[in-house]
C-alpha cells in the first residue's frame, strides 16, 4: 500500500516525529493496511490534537483515519448514531438540530476515535460522565482480524479500548448515543476570591448546573477565579458555529510572562456579568477554537500542560502545593483551568476520577518541565493521576502507580495479540516492546 515519510508533531508542537503514513480512504483499505501492518507496531492517528506523544510513533507506521469520516446511521427515536471514527466532534452538531455530543472535550476539531482513545472528559462531567459511558459497541480491526466489542460482547476488550490510547487496534465503526438538548446555553460568571470558596461552591452545585468550569489566575500572587455555569435552554436563534480567524506562523513567541500577567488581570475585572447570557454551546464549551492554530502564539518551542486529578477532601491543600512547585520552578503557567469530577471514566485506563482536575498551560522550557516533573510526583504521592492525553514527563513507574489497571490492561492486549505501540505507550513501557 502507498504511503508517506511524513514530520509529524502533537498539539503542543513541543515535540515532534517523524512516520510512514498509510491514510485508507475506506474500510476495505484499512483491512487491507491493517493487515500488511500487523507484525510493524502501527498506530491509529485521528487528528493529531493530543498535548501528549501518545499520537505519535517514531520511525513505526501511523494509520492516519481522517478520511474514515462518515456517517452510516442516526435512529431520532433512540439518538443512537452509527458512524466511522474519523468524524469530528464539530460534525456531530450537524446530525439534527436536536442533538449535541454528549459529552464535548477542549476541541471541538477532535475526531471521535481519538475521544474515544483518550475517553475525553468536558464540562459535563457530573450530568454525564465521559465519552465513554454514551458508547455503545466497537468494530475494531486488529491486523487481519476484525472483533466487535461491546458490554456484552468482547467486554474486556471494549472496556480496555476506552481510554486505552489507540493500543487495542484501529476503530472501524462505532455507535454513540447522542444527548437530546438545545444547542444554546444560559451562562453566568462569577468572580471569586479564595481558592476555598471556589472549592466549596463547585463541590456544592455541581449538580446544580449542566457545565461549570472556574478560571484561576496563577500569575497575580492572588487566589482570584472566574466561575462559569451554564444550562441548556431554548432559543429562537439558528445554531452557526462560531466564526474563527487564522493565526499564520509566526517568527517568536508572543506570549510572556508579563503579557499573560496583563491579560489575567484584565480577563478577571471583566468577567463579573449583571445577568445571564445566552450563548452557542460552542462558544460556551470550546472558545479557542475561534483562533485556528492559537498554539503558535507559543512559538517554535511550543507550550506543555500538565492536567492531574486529585480528591475534593484534599483539594485546597493539593492546590496550595502545586502553586508553590510552580513559583519554586520559575515556570510561567499561562493558562489554569478548574473542574469538578463526579464520575468516573469507562475505560480500563481512564483518566478521570471523583475529584477536582486542573490543567495548566506553561511555556515550554526548562522551567515547565522541572514545574512538571515536580508535580507529577507529588500528585503520584498522594494518589492522584496525570492525564495521559497531556502527558509527556511521566515515568513508567508513576504510571504503574497512578493507574492500578495497568496489569490487566497489558494482559488483554496480550490475548487478543494487539500490536499496536505509540511514543507514549514506550515510554511508559505499556505492553510489550522490543
Amino acid at each position: 500500500m502507498r504511503h508517506r515519510l511524513i514530520k509529524l508533531s502533537n498539539f503542543t508542537q513541543a515535540i515532534h516525529s517523524q512516520s510512514p503514513c498509510f491514510r485508507p480512504e475506506n474500510e476495505h483499505q484499512l483491512e487491507t493496511i491493517s493487515s500488511e501492518l500487523a507484525t510493524q507496531k502501527p498506530l491509529a492517528r485521528g487528528a493529531g490534537l493530543s498535548y501528549s506523544d501518545c499520537c505519535l510513533n517514531q520511525e513505526k507506521p501511523i494509520i492516519d483515519c481522517r478520511r474514515l469520516n462518515h456517517f452510516i446511521s442516526f435512529d431520532e427515536a433512540t439518538g443512537l448514531l452509527v458512524c466511522q471514527p474519523g468524524i469530528t466532534f464539530a460534525e456531530l452538531f450537524l446530525i439534527h438540530p436536536d442533538f449535541i455530543p454528549p459529552v464535548i472535550p477542549g476541541t471541538l476539531k477532535a475526531t471521535l476515535g481519538g475521544g474515544i482513545a483518550n475517553d475525553v472528559h468536558g464540562k459535563n462531567n457530573s450530568r454525564a460522565g465521559t465519552l465513554g459511558h454514551h458508547i455503545e459497541w466497537l468494530l475494531l480491526q486488529i491486523g487481519n482480524r476484525f472483533i466487535p466489542c461491546s458490554r456484552s460482547e468482547n467486554q474486556d476488550l471494549f472496556s480496555a479500548t476506552i481510554g486505552g490510547l489507540g493500543l487495542t487496534g484501529v476503530i472501524k465503526r462505532l455507535a454513540i448515543t447522542l444527548t437530546k438538548a438545545s444547542k444554546t446555553v444560559q451562562v453566568s460568571k462569577q468572580r471569586v476570591m479564595t481558592w476555598k470558596q471556589l472549592l466549596l461552591q463547585m463541590h456544592e452545585e455541581h449538580q446544580n448546573h449542566d457545565y461549570q468550569v472556574a478560571w484561576l489566575d496563577l500569575l497575580n500572587g492572588t487566589e482570584r477565579s472566574v466561575l462559569s455555569q451554564a444550562n441548556h435552554c431554548n432559543s429562537t436563534q439558528p445554531f452557526t458555529m462560531p466564526k474563527s480567524i487564522t493565526l499564520p506562523k509566526l517568527p517568536m513567541r508572543l506570549i510572556n510572562r508579563l503579557s499573560m500577567t496583563q491579560f489575567n488581570r484584565i480577563y478577571f475585572h471583566s468577567a463579573q456579568q449583571t445577568s445571564p447570557e445566552l450563548v452557542s454551546l460552542a462558544q460556551f464549551n470550546n472558545p479557542l477554537d475561534r483562533i485556528n492554530h492559537w498554539n503558535r502564539l507559543y512559538g517554535k518551542q511550543g507550550l506543555v500542560q500538565c492536567q492531574t486529578v486529585f480528591t475534593h477532601q484534599d483539594a485546597k491543600k493539593t492546590m496550595h502545593q502545586l502553586f508553590n512547585l510552580i513559583n519554586a520552578s520559575g515556570a510561567t503557567p499561562t493558562l489554569a483551568v478548574l473542574k469538578y469530577f463526579a464520575q468516573k471514566g469507562a475505560g480500563l485506563l481512564s483518566f478521570v476520577e471523583p475529584g477536582f482536575t486542573i490543567a495548566i498551560d506553561f511555556i515550554h522550557n526548562q522551567h515547565a518541565v522541572k514545574a512538571i516533573q515536580m508535580i507529577n510526583n507529588k500528585i503520584t504521592s498522594i494518589g492522584g493521576k496525570v492525564y495521559l492525553g497531556k502527558d509527556l514527563f511521566l515515568t513508567a513507574q508513576q504510571f504503574k502507580i497512578q493507574y492500578s489497571n495497568h496489569s490487566l490492561f497489558n494482559n488483554i492486549l496480550s490475548q487478543y495479540q494487539c500490536s499496536f505501540q505509540s511514543d507514549l505507550s514506550h515510554r511508559l513501557n505499556i505492553g510489550t516492546h522490543p
